[in-house]
């Protein structure tokens, strides 16, 4: 057999279910010819205009459904449709690749080369190579239209059938180069030049492999991370989950400029994640499925930290999901285990009864282990440092953070401050008195047939804290009370609870197991602070309140006041479904709040009678109440220097349909959207509203310039709910001037979170 025989090599087109083998048979004197299958059927070439209209069809299904490659249009799907290595070069002599743009890949991305190679002219494998286009697509649409890479069979996998050409796999056949008596057979010369051009052209297809890879990648990432109109519409609400930016950012300021002579540090807590997904796997089965939060006070907590530098005059910013280790439990568990009953306020935890039995306690001492997002308190003393943020919750917890970068240190119960402190429920809201540095709060241990309330108190001089006075009286639902510099006023609001207080301690949900009960006064229980003991109770028609405003003392009088936000009922908690707030029914509304203040008169003889009655008055005095604006409003503040002062003053939130009497908007479905001044000596005062459309601030802080009452700084985070976005707009206490807005780096979940400001 001569040389150029056996350099030859035989490229075979074969039939049958197996698409390409590779078989080697002796020819002449013990030479081999090497017999390779083709990747395509010759019926291939023969349709391949009923497959490029195939191909349109397909692109006109992508353009309809928005599906549409942003790389090129309808003719690159035709182009590609009719592209293999397998197809013959005079198929596709009018297709050039220079006329197709190459599919975008991400950044890092190496670009493809082009396949179109020039080769030397009158060669004769020069129009079996130069005019074949070899683009790679999808291995579904690839595979939709019979097209397969040699060594294929049908039924394979989508890994072998979306794969590079081997090395060394034959060439396209010409159909020029076809017998009718036998299988076509095609000579390639076996010189380095020739070989050279193969390896190239199997590198060039390698790269369109990598480039086409990369491209469905792309395609199933936007796939997945395409929004539905329902997600769409929860963003819209205000109600998405949060994202976390532990690092620090600086605030673009959008309007105004940077507030003159503003320094110190906003800290914001309130949700942060509404659900935590977790696996399923069964033995057919495995999905991916949520757990929600039902209540918006039960949500994982999402603590912000702005920071103003009057020096450089920058807006820094970061923030932090505080409660990983829970979200992990809710991951391994497929639900939550509260550690004690009534730790939600109205979520379902997705356990079973047994799982009440489990110890758990070891669990919550993590540093991220409990729930802690319904107030926030500044320098508390815990852990030996003042320096402290602390997260606080209605079931004990105290959550230790570091101010700077926001991590958490340590989870503390009032239990492990003080043995003395007794009972699992806690008032979210601490009291502080600037004067003593005291920080004040209120447990509840529920029995069976009482109640016992214990008021402690922790300081700097008394870190391990001490119990100012106890007394027994009904569960209630408490999340604020007030003080004096002599008395600590806690209102007890009037609740029932069913079968002795057994579904109490079984149920997780505080509010399905207490009922409001409208018939009965709330009481209110002026303790001394001096004595440390209860010196008299006052009573009130019955009302619900969330927050106190201010407590004055006025000795001239022997009296106390106390102003607070009132309802007729605990509804507004109840309507704090996160739920309901994404899409309101037809009859959902937020209630309307009024500013009410309730005088406690002569409490110096009302303590007498008390005492002379061993605790046990046979008629407990009417507290009298006075409606100082009947502007409904929430979460109002004053500025901090007047606390426990009498002032003129208070900022809070409101709907500016509301507030201009508009009658078809009492009964509002939408979070307070505007932020609103009253004067609360006088009710003619016209009060000063700040608004914009679609947005719905939060609670506004102040931050005083100087001693004047309303010469400060207004700050507050609104959600923007056409843009998606949340910004921080500072505003002047004394005209409400718009001053400056900077926008944050992601949306934050609208919120009856609260915020402290530290100079």
């Amino acid at each position: 057999m001569s040389t150029k025989e056996q350099d030859s090599v035989l490229l075979t087109e074969t039939t049958g279910p197996s698409v390409a083998s590779m078989n080697t048979s002796p020819v002449g004197d013990g030479g081999e010819v090497i017999s390779t299958s083709l990747a395509l059927a010759a019926t291939v070439v023969e349709t391949v205009d009923a497959q490029a209209h195939s191909t349109n069809a397909s692109h006109d299904i992508k353009e309809s459904t928005g599906t549409q490659d942003n790389e090129g249009g309808g003719q690159e799907d035709v182009d590609n449709s009719v592209a293999s290595a397998g197809i013959v070069a005079d198929a596709l002599k009018d297709v050039s690749l220079s006329d197709v743009p190459p599919p975008e890949p991400d950044v890092g991305t190496e670009l493809p080369l082009s396949v179109s190679t020039p080769l030397p002219p009158n060669s004769a494998a020069e129009a079996s190579t130069t005019n074949s286009a070899a683009l790679l697509k999808d291995s579904d649409v690839l595979q939709s239209q019979g097209v397969h890479w040699a060594g294929q069979r049908s039924g394979e996998s989508e890994r072998t059938a979306f794969g590079p050409p081997s090395r060394g796999m034959a060439s396209p056949v010409s159909p020029g180069s076809r017998s009718s008596s036998g299988p076509d057979i095609v000579q390639v010369s076996g010189s380095d030049d020739e070989m050279d051009q193969e390896e190239a052209f199997e590198e060039q297809q390698q790269r369109l492999f990598r480039a086409a890879e990369e491209r469905r990648q792309q395609r199933e990432r936007r796939a997945h991370s395409s929004i539905s109109s329902e997600d769409i519409e929860v963003m819209r609400s205000g109600l998405s989950s949060a994202r976390e930016h532990t690092a620090p950012s600086e605030l673009r300021i959008l309007n105004g400029a940077f507030p003159e002579g503003l320094r110190g540090s906003l800290y914001l807590v309130g949700p942060g994640r509404f659900e935590v997904s977790y696996n399923v796997q069964r033995e057919l089965e495995q999905a991916t499925r949520s757990y929600s939060f039902g209540h918006l006070m039960d949500a994982l907590p999402l603590l912000t930290k702005i920071s103003f530098d009057p020096t450089e005059k920058t807006i820094g910013h970061r923030s932090r999901l505080l409660a990983k280790q829970l979200s992990g439990r809710i991951q391994m568990e497929h639900g939550i285990n509260t550690k004690v009953p009534g730790a939600l306020y109205m979520s379902e935890t997705n356990q079973t009864l047994l799982n009440k039995f489990i110890p758990k306690q070891a669990h919550y001492a993590t540093p991220e282990g409990e729930c802690c997002g319904q107030s926030i308190e500044l320098f508390v003393p815990l852990q030996g440092s003042s320096q402290t943020v602390v997260c606080t919750n209605h079931v004990g917890a105290l959550q230790n953070i570091d101010p700077v970068d926001l991590h958490p240190r340590a989870i503390v119960d009032f239990k492990d401050i003080n043995g003395a402190f007794k009972g699992p429920f806690s008032c979210p809201h601490m009291q502080y008195d600037s004067n003593t540095r005291e920080h004040f709060s209120v447990l509840q241990d529920v029995g069976f047939r009482s109640t016992t309330y214990s008021v402690v108190a922790i300081s700097e001089l008394q870190p391990e804290g001490y119990v100012v006075a106890s007394f027994e009286a009904q569960a209630s639902v408490l999340h604020s009370f007030a003080i004096t510099q002599d008395y600590v006023i806690v209102p007890v609001y009037p609740y029932s609870v069913p079968v002795g207080g057994v579904t109490y301690r079984w149920s997780d949900s505080l509010l399905q197991t207490l009922t409001f009960d409208r018939s009965q006064p709330v009481v209110f229980y002026v303790i001394s602070r001096e004595y440390r003991r209860v010196q008299c109770m006052y009573q009130a028609p019955t009302f619900f309140g969330l927050h106190q405003i201010n407590a004055v003392q006025e000795a001239a009088t022997d009296s106390v006041s106390i102003d607070l936000i009132t309802y007729e009922d605990d509804i507004i908690l109840r309507q704090l479904q996160i739920k309901s707030l994404r899409q309101p029914s037809a009859d959902f509304f937020i209630p309307s709040g009024q500013v009410r203040r309730y005088q406690l008169n002569r409490v110096a003889l009302e303590a007498t009678k008390f005492v002379e009655a061993r605790g046990r008055p046979s008629l407990i005095p009417m507290a009298h109440s006075l409606v100082l604006r009947s502007e409904p409003v929430e979460l109002a503040r004053v500025n901090p220097i007047v606390a426990s002062k009498p002032y003129t003053h208070l900022y809070g939130l409101g709907h500016v349909e509301r507030l201009q009497g508009l009658t078809a908007h009492l009964t509002s479905t939408t979070m307070y959207n505007c932020i609103v001044k009253l004067n609360a000596n006088d009710a003619s005062a016209q009060p000063l509203v700040w608004s914009r459309k679609h947005c719905y601030p939060s609670e506004p802080v102040f931050v005083p310039r100087s001693d004047v009452e309303d010469n400060g700084y207004i700050l507050s985070v609104f959600f923007d709910s056409m843009r998606i976005a949340s910004c921080l707009v500072v505003l002047d206490a004394s005209t409400f001037k718009e001053l400056m807005i900077a926008q944050l780096p992601s949306p934050m979940p609208l919120s009856f979170g609260h915020a402290k400001f530290a100079i």
